[in-house]
């Protein structure tokens, strides 16, 4: 039965400093033998939504860092960052795997609350994509709040959620993450950064949650979580507790 390694990068991310991201995210993972990285949410800016400078192409130096990096340590890596086509900035996931772009989605739900709706064009398509035979649903951030968009109407084996959440709402990031998991039966992994950005504080709370809804890893801290998911675990859930046959949307 296969198996899938991921390690969840739980950082501070420098302001709008690229390149020092690229560093720290490096360092993070110098000793890491894993089959994935995630990362959070605008991992090499912060969420500067207001400032669409930052966005760049899919061909940009950000998504050749990935590339880069993938290509070197012969794994994969995503997470989100703001790309600019045309006239639109979207924020975009990106699932990079030995060089090459596996795939990305936008953004759906963009955090009316923080402004971003007025910046960011939300995508309007989910998206799945398949690493080492796991199937994967991504979302970001504020999507959580949205089940329609976790919907497990493609048998996907993985829900991956990246993001900034602040600690005024950790609570609803943690009951959301595990209610995923559960009415989905498949593991459900949530990466989100730590530390302070003009007084809007991040506690972390990075973590990973069987298809049964046991939590497997959690932290709040800055530091790599390195677990492994099975196919297995998720036929066994979905065997013993048929629900998924009984969905109707």
């Amino acid at each position: 039965m296969s198996s899938l390694t991921i390690s969840l990068v739980q950082y501070n991310i420098a302001w709008k400093n690229k390149e020092a991201n690229f560093d720290k995210i490096s360092a993070l993972c110098s000793d890491s033998a894993t089959d994935m990285i995630v990362l959070p949410e605008m991992f090499q800016t912060g969420f500067c939504i207001d400032d669409v400078s930052q966005a760049e192409s899919m061909e940009g130096k950000s998504v050749s860092w990935l590339i880069e990096f993938t290509t070197k340590h012969q794994n994969a890596i995503c997470g989100s960052i703001l790309i600019k086509e045309e006239e639109h900035v979207f924020n975009r996931f990106i699932l990079v795997s030995k060089g090459e772009v596996v795939g990305y989605y936008d953004k759906t739900h963009v955090f009316v609350l923080g402004g971003e709706h007025k910046h960011i064009t939300p995508g309007n398509t989910k998206a799945d994509m398949v690493l080492n035979g796991f199937k994967i649903r991504p979302i970001v951030c504020y999507d959580l709040r949205f089940p329609y968009t976790s919907f497990n109407d493609t048998e996907y084996d993985l829900l991956i959620n990246t993001a900034n959440w602040p600690s005024t709402r950790i609570l609803h990031w943690d009951a959301l993450l595990q209610a995923r998991s559960i009415e989905n039966q498949a593991y459900v992994i949530g990466c989100n950064r730590v530390g302070e950005q003009d007084g809007i504080f991040y506690p972390g709370h990075s973590s990973a949650y069987a298809p049964s809804g046991e939590k497997i890893v959690h932290s709040v801290k800055e530091e790599i979580l390195t677990f492994t998911i099975n196919k297995k675990a998720i036929e066994d859930t979905r065997n013993e507790l048929p629900f998924l046959q009984d969905r109707r949307m």
